[in-house]
């Protein structure tokens, strides 16, 4: 829907001092902070410090007490300087498929059109006097009186308070959300005898005050005072409020710079535009014959679903490496696919380093990074969804070590673990290529948000810990007490070494805070909100970067312990099945259904993550092909004993982001990110899995001047990271946040607060209970965390409801 907005002011000079009166129309201001406050002082204001009130009255301020006044002990009273006048009415969205007016007014604008780019103006009137001075210097002949149309626009000479306006509104479930990118301003002038229209795209976003802090599109709309219904002002700017509200247009319309390039995408816009109207009637009256006649429900037959991906994915396959929408799509693929490399080969060393410990160098840094950069690749050409990122991940890295513990019952040795550690890897493909012929991904609807937020908090807690372990086993070899003796020292002097602790824990903490604070560069005010968002995707690069240098280079005479991999001729080395017992193969089919509901539930997860609405991916979901993609992956990778993959968080949706453009807006002084455009492309991920798989010939050197270090401090970076997109994280946040300092967030206005912490308090014992079983130290006890993780979804479709309402839950864990 859009909202117009009507407003009158009074302009009497009155020499007093006021306070804001109440909701006032959009009024310009020129930063965030006065959208924030949205405070109108004219000659002279009042403000509040402490017990007084210090107010300004023509550059001279004073103090003056707040309860009498010092010579007429009396109370002072303030009057109001002005008044506003406001009316509001909902609009419904012009239907281009019924109504010919629109498409005629639009056709009529084509012919003309009067587009300024990349207008570098600060003030309203400026803006305004040169969109009036284009129209006059492009139509001459309609005699316009630029003061006249100024007076129309601007109804007050001190706040420039537009008289009447339309905006968007979007209905969600956290309520209603005022579209901030584009304003539609209407003039009535009475000189003028027909209608004109001008648009300007501002190179930079604009702030009209309170729901109006991001402007990048205005449209201006000049109408004769008395008219017929259908050419009124008001009808007219609906017709272009109604293109404007279309997200894509504006992404379009944003990336042209020429009157060219705007004619044709804004031509291919309205065409796309109204056969999505056109369309729209179609289903509606198909919906309508439906719902006549009696529904039957669909016999199940088995692989249907998984051929529907295939058919739906198909018709996408060549877009996904062809269709590039704007220049700024290579920018994003370069710097996606650098952050998925970095991403995916430095913490692959990290994990190689973790299995080559536990298995006795059976699984090194090497064979993670092959198994990796094929699997990349494979998913890459393959998969239905390519934003989702497979790796391996911590709890296959767990899964591994129980895995080794219990071969050694059939070899001390450990010979037989990679003949085991395959006929699980084959069990566990067979079950999941199962789930995809049956479908199985559909009770996939039962899983909320609820149950994503508290796998990926678990994901984001197994990242510190181990990280945590690390640090606390480096300071427990190397640094020595205080009242150790120095006969001690000498026989442990390769021990006794407190400056490789101490250098690790520095390296930790500045790969986290430089690649911390250069992630956060995207919410400083410097540079323009592009640039920000470039530098913000090359945290981890310039982080890992720096760390190494300080590591590797200021530090080097303190000698850090560098990763190792074992001999090059096992690296494709088929397992040899050696006639393993009866005992074995169905502990290894045991182990493997366990470990395939680890890779459904982690990998629907993900997708699902993926597929967020709020991602406004367009080609559609295809979670039984995915499945069926990893079970045959693992499957190859199982039979030379590498490293098992699945869709993971958090870099699945860190993967989105990165090929996302983000439109920021303000809230009631709150700053929130929208995503706008996601470039849904197969070229990072394949690119980045072969740039991987290249990788392999780096190690051992020069990848291992990284120091150990430096991996964990990564995981600690992804762990931070990925903690804003948790609605959970920021509820746990709430806890300790003082009421009136709370964010206007749609669940804080409809759930009591008693509620909303009720919720977290059982999301963190649910959240606690997967930690106990998968971070505990028996291996028989690990081995069964995925179906703490399965158990999640009953428990917030059947106890959950017991203990809270069904409204207040749809508030808490809705759509995100």
């Amino acid at each position: 829907a859009v909202v117009s907005t009507q407003s009158t002011g009074t302009t009497d000079e009155v020499d007093t001092f006021e306070i804001k009166p109440g909701p006032t129309p959009p009024t310009i201001g020129h930063n965030r902070a006065f959208a924030a406050n949205n405070v109108v002082r004219p000659r002279g204001s009042l403000t509040r410090r402490n017990s007084a009130f210090e107010f300004e009255f023509d550059g001279r301020k004073k103090k003056r007490n707040t309860s009498f006044s010092a010579a007429t002990n009396q109370a002072v009273y303030h009057m109001c300087s002005k008044l506003y006048h406001t009316k509001r009415r909902l609009l419904k969205l012009k239907d281009f498929h019924l109504d010919a007016r629109a498409m005629r007014d639009i056709e009529k604008f084509l012919q003309r059109p009067i587009v300024l780019f990349k207008v570098r103006h600060t003030l309203w009137e400026d803006i305004v006097e040169e969109m009036i001075c284009k129209l006059c210097s492009e139509r001459p002949e309609a005699n316009l009186d630029v003061d006249l149309v100024m007076r129309s626009l601007i109804s007050n000479d001190a706040d420039y308070v537009i008289p009447e306006c339309i905006q968007g509104i979007t209905e969600t479930h956290k309520g209603p959300v005022t579209e901030q990118s584009f304003i539609v301003v209407i003039g009535a002038v009475n000189t003028v005898n027909e209608n004109h229209v001008a648009m300007a795209i501002l190179d930079q976003p604009f702030n009209f005050g309170m729901g109006a802090e991001e402007i990048r599109f205005i449209c201006l709309i000049l109408c004769p005072t008395k008219t017929k219904h259908t050419k009124s002002a008001v009808q007219v700017a609906r017709t272009y409020a109604t293109l404007l509200a279309d997200e894509r247009l504006r992404h379009n319309l944003l990336n042209t710079h020429s009157q060219e390039e705007f004619d044709r995408e804004f031509e291919l816009e309205c065409t796309r535009i109204h056969k999505i109207h056109q369309r729209r009637e179609r289903e509606n009256a198909t919906t309508l014959s439906i719902k006549s006649s009696p529904v039957e429900k669909e016999p199940w037959i088995p692989g249907r679903d998984l051929w529907r991906n295939v058919k739906n994915r198909a018709k996408f396959y060549i877009s996904d490496y062809t269709h590039l929408s704007d220049k700024s799509s290579i920018a994003k693929i370069i710097s996606g696919t650098l952050f998925l490399y970095f991403s995916l080969l430095l913490p692959g060393i990290a994990f190689g380093v973790l299995n080559s410990k536990n298995t006795n160098e059976l699984i090194d840094a090497r064979k993670v990074v092959i198994s990796q950069g094929f699997s990349s690749v494979a998913w890459a050409l393959f998969s239905g969804q390519p934003l989702v990122v497979i790796r391996t991940t911590i709890p296959v890295v767990i899964y591994t070590k129980i895995i080794y513990t219990i071969s050694l019952n059939w070899a001390a040795d450990g010979s037989f673990f990679p003949t085991f550690y395959a006929l699980i890897g084959l069990a566990n493909s067979v079950f999941l290529v199962i789930y995809a012929v049956t479908g199985a991904s559909k009770i996939m609807v039962y899983c909320s948000r609820s149950t994503e937020e508290i796998v990926g908090m678990f994901i984001s807690i197994a990242f510190l810990v181990d990280s945590f372990k690390y640090i606390a086993g480096e300071f427990d070899t190397y640094y020595c007490a205080d009242n150790v003796t120095e006969e001690l020292v000498a026989d442990l002097e390769y021990v006794c070494d407190p400056k490789k602790p101490l250098l690790s824990l520095l390296l930790i903490m500045v790969t986290v805070y430089l690649g911390v604070r250069i992630y956060n560069f995207k919410f400083s005010p410097y540079l323009n909100a592009a640039k920000r968002v470039l530098v913000a995707d090359y945290a981890l690069i310039v982080a890992v970067i720096c760390a190494t240098a300080l590591g590797s280079y200021v530090f080097q005479s303190i000698d850090l312990k560098k990763f190792t991999v074992g001999d090059d001729a096992e690296l494709f080395q088929l397992v040899s099945f050696k006639s393993p017992s009866a005992v074995a193969v169905l502990a290894a089919i045991g182990m493997g259904f366990m470990m395939s509901i680890l890779f459904f539930m982690e990998g629907n997860i993900s997708e699902s993550v993926v597929n967020n609405p709020a991602n406004k991916l367009r080609k559609g979901s295809a979670f039984h092909l995915d499945m069926l993609v990893t079970g045959l992956i693992n499957a190859v990778l199982s039979l030379f004993c590498l490293p098992w993959v699945h869709g993971s968080l958090p870099h699945s949706p860190l993967h989105v982001r990165a090929l996302a453009d983000i439109e920021e807006r303000i809230e009631n002084g709150h700053l929130t990110e929208k995503v706008v455009y996601v470039r849904e492309t197969r070229l990072t991920t394949l690119v980045s899995g072969i740039l991987i798989g290249v990788s392999v010939l780096l190690i051992p050197s020069p990848l291992n001047l990284i120091p150990i270090p430096v991996f964990y401090g990564l995981f600690v970076y992804l762990a931070i990271t990925s903690l804003e997109d948790f609605q959970m994280w920021e509820r746990i946040v709430l806890i300790f946040t003082e009421q009136t300092l709370y964010p206007p967030l749609h669940y804080v206005r409809r759930v009591p607060q008693k509620i909303i912490h009720c919720f977290t308090l059982l999301q963190l014992l649910q959240l606690t209970g997967l930690c106990m079983v998968s971070l505990s130290e028996s291996p028989y006890l690990k081995m069964f965390f995925p179906f703490v993780i399965i158990l999640l979804m009953p428990i917030r479709e059947r106890v959950l409801p017991v203990l809270l309402s069904e409204r207040h839950l749809t508030a808490l864990d809705g759509e995100h």
